[in-house]
């Protein structure tokens, strides 16, 4: 059996055969009966051998006169310079007869190996497609819908490996000389399986499981005729390629474009320019990624043209209508743009102004070193793309007017409102110097004399509560697995149900002990590769169905194994997660307020924040220290409202978790530095790293002698290391003991030592529960504040 999945050839067999066209004529002959009629019919009885399929192509030198007089009926004589139609061979590139123009312009050989097809993958695979579907038509009785006429339009790109250039033709098929031959009996094909081919209409191998090539043949010829729509094709593709965001500003995209535009000129060499103006009418070269993606093409080596008054630019531009020089050497009104043009070796160009709601915005700009190439007839080629290379070049300006933002997301992705003002200023430098020429990086930002806040708001124990929602949940379903193969067991005594639930059980006491690494993927490829394939061998045996329709309920549609206590903890986890940073985020519109700041979040299991503050992340305020204390009593009134709208947030989650709440104070300013590599702010000095390597390690600290671990849930945690914070937090927590945010119960505590930390002390406090705490809304808190700094 031929094996048709890699096809190469047209598999059909098709022979030469002149019967239906002598025919043609024994009928013309008849019915007309012109004078030459008896000459013509005795010719043709003398070469009875056209009548029957012509293996030895040599056969038509014996015949040639004949040959070609009869082929008059398909392809006249008159069109033999002008019109590009062939006779061959049936779905073979075998010509028989060729026109003038065929010969002149197509290359049968090379469409065959790499021209393309605008339906089917290649050449062989549409024609393998449209002898199917007249196969179809004739002994299948099927009616061909419009989306599968063989009537359908097709186009070859034809590639042209000297020039470059691709030429684009309409293939219209002449089939009234040539037939279909059945060599055996046909059966019929499933009205189904009919229906199943035509919505595969391009699935070469399915097609030819149903229509066996061996069972036909074609027998006549065909008259090609390939009609040149280049220029219609390729206008409309490159409007498409217009409509792409990055059509002119990507350098492959633009390229491609220009490519096209070669194409319709029929001209290897053709540049492609495209020029604006900005508010001083100097032109602005705009580069894409890394290399000059588009440009004018009248730009100057060492800046852009500095003056256009007088040149043929400023003609095209103020009268809004087509230039072209032919040939600039011989244009008598030089400026430094011809000249800058000619050095360059364009000796003739083509300008057509974009134009904008009447406001020419741009310039279009077609340009060859072969004078006389381009002239006023070539400017209506373009026409019909001028509207969207316009749009094209209207996106790409407006663009531009955000491009200092622009360059600042590319460099340092998003930025905190606060600190903006500072990113805008160093993106202003490097579009300045862009727009000079100067090759330029993003500046160094850092600010100085900082204070930083660091709270926490962690999960208790989230890795211990994680792993036993896995391990719940892998047990369940392991036991339920064991539990239906059992059941199968009982009823198909079949050996590897015995060894399956042997394995069931082997991992089921791996578990019990404790979920190691790589328990959890183990156990769910075990499930996915072995048990959920063993029990759907027994899908369709009605003795089980209940069965196992109950085991696969209780599984995670998405996942396919157990996932609820997993899924109850993520998803409380996830509201947990939630509820602290809208608090952050809506506690940060009066912080801000009290003195603007830079403030992130990050959120893992809980959620920790940093905020600096300092004079210079404004651009116009003075930093008191004042206000640091006025946001370290805001931080803890803050954290008094977390563990409050935790409390009442616990009866809704589905697993019982709770959270622990640490602040770290740093009581020396700090400077901070923008690192681009990781798009956020970091510490700079020796004194200040060890600030954040206190900041990573804190959260695991324990207290001195103690084995108990500093966090705990209804308490806050203030860490510190230097003591006059003392007496400024005990202030504090007197004011919130008045006010019964917080209960007397104040521990001191001295921590365990910690990896490059020594020496560090905690305030540990205990949240009431008695009183309810709302977010305040900013007079309120302020007036907190001041009553608890004395300040009234």
């Amino acid at each position: 059996m031929v094996d048709y999945t890699k096809l190469t050839t047209f598999p059909f067999k098709s022979a030469l055969n002149f019967r239906l066209l002598v025919e043609y004529w024994e009928n013309a002959i008849r019915h007309q009966a012109p004078a030459f009629a008896k000459v013509i019919q005795e010719r043709i009885n003398e070469a009875p051998e056209l009548r029957k399929p012509i293996e030895d192509l040599t056969l038509l030198e014996k015949h040639k006169d004949l040959i070609s007089f009869l082929l008059t009926a398909a392809i006249a004589p008159a069109q033999e310079e002008f019109e590009m139609s062939a006779a061959m061979v049936p779905f073979q590139f075998e010509t028989i007869y060729q026109t003038k123009a065929f010969k002149r312009e197509i290359d049968l050989s090379h469409v065959e190996r790499s021209a393309k097809i605008n339906a089917a993958k290649n050449v062989v695979a549409g024609k393998t497609i449209h002898a199917c579907l007249l196969i179809l038509q004739k002994y299948y009785g099927v009616e061909l819908t419009r989306e599968l006429t063989i009537d359908k339009p097709i186009l070859f790109t034809i590639h042209n490996p000297i020039t470059g250039l691709e030429r684009v033709y309409k293939v219209e098929i002449g089939r009234q000389f040539f037939e279909i031959i059945a060599k055996t009996e046909l059966e019929p094909i499933d009205p189904n399986v009919i229906k199943f081919l035509t919505e595969k209409v391009y699935d070469v191998d399915l097609w030819l499981q149903y229509i066996k090539p061996e069972n036909f043949e074609f027998h006549g010829f065909m008259i090609m005729r390939m009609i040149d729509v280049t220029e219609q094709e390729m206008v409309s593709s490159i409007k498409y390629d217009l409509l792409e965001k990055h059509a002119v500003t990507k350098q492959e995209k633009f390229a491609v474009i220009e490519q096209k535009l070669r194409s319709i000129f029929s001209m290897p060499d053709l540049k492609l320019g495209i020029a604006y103006f900005d508010a001083s009418n100097r032109i602005i070269v705009s580069s894409g990624d890394g290399a000059q993606a588009w440009k004018s093409l009248s730009e100057n080596d060492l800046s852009p043209c500095e003056n256009f008054t007088g040149s043929v630019y400023e003609r095209s531009w103020t009268e809004k209508r087509y230039i072209t020089i032919e040939n600039l050497e011989t244009y008598p009104y030089k400026t430094i743009v011809e000249t800058t043009l000619l050095n360059k070796g364009v000796k003739n160009i083509l300008l057509a102004p974009l134009i904008d709601d009447e406001e020419t915005i741009g310039m279009l700009e077609l340009a060859t070193g072969v004078p006389g190439k381009l002239n006023p007839i070539s400017a209506n080629k373009v026409e019909n793309v001028l509207p969207m290379f316009t749009a094209a070049l209207k996106r790409v300006k407006e663009e531009m007017s955000t491009e200092i933002r622009a360059i600042i997301q590319e460099e340092c992705t998003n930025i905190h409102p606060t600190v903006q003002w500072r990113f805008i200023e160093a993106g202003t430098n490097v579009l300045a110097k862009r727009r000079r020429g100067e090759k330029t990086t993003f500046e160094e930002i850092a600010f100085k004399d900082v204070y930083p806040l660091f709270g926490l708001a962690d999960v208790r124990n989230s890795s211990t509560e994680r792993n036993a929602a896995i391990q719940h949940d892998l047990q369940q379903n392991l036991k339920m697995a064991k539990d239906l193969l059992v059941k199968i067991q009982m009823q198909r005594k079949l050996p590897i149900l015995e060894e399956v639930i042997f394995k069931i059980e082997h991992q089921n006491d791996k578990l019990a002990k404790e979920l190691a690494s790589g328990d959890e993927s183990d156990v769910i490829q075990f499930l996915k590769e072995e048990i959920n394939p063993l029990i759907s061998h027994f899908d369709n045996d009605p003795e089980f169905k209940k069965a196992i329709t109950r085991y696969r309920q209780n599984l995670d549609p998405v996942f396919g194994v157990v996932y609820k206590r997993r899924k109850g903890f993520e998803e409380s986890l996830s509201i947990i997660n939630k509820m602290i940073g809208n608090h952050l985020d809506e506690a940060q519109v009066t912080a801000q307020q009290m003195f603007p700041h830079y403030f992130e979040k990050y959120q893992t299991d809980g959620v920790e924040y940093t905020l600096y503050l300092g004079s210079s992340l404004t651009k116009d305020k003075i930093f008191d220290p004042l206000y640091l204390k006025n946001f370290r009593l805001w931080q803890l009134l803050m954290m008094c409202e977390i563990d409050k709208k935790m409390d009442a947030l616990k009866p809704k989650l589905k697993n019982n978790l709770d959270i622990t709440q640490l602040i770290l104070v740093h009581d020396q300013s700090l400077a901070i530095r923008f690192r681009p590599d990781e798009k956020q702010f970091d510490v700079e000095g020796a004194y200040d790293i060890r600030y954040e390597i206190v900041k990573k390690r804190i959260d695991k600290a324990y207290i001195k002698n103690t084995g108990e671990r500093l966090t705990q849930p209804g308490k806050i945690a203030i860490v510190y290391n230097q003591t006059k914070v003392e007496e400024e937090y005990k202030r504090y927590f007197e004011y919130l003991i008045a006010k019964k945010f917080i209960t007397p119960n104040i521990e001191e505590l001295e921590l365990e030592e910690l990896p490059g930390a020594k020496g560090l002390r905690a305030f540990r406090i205990e949240i009431t529960k008695d009183v309810k705490v709302i977010a305040s809304p900013q007079d309120d808190l302020l007036k907190d504040i001041k009553q608890a700094l004395h300040l009234q």
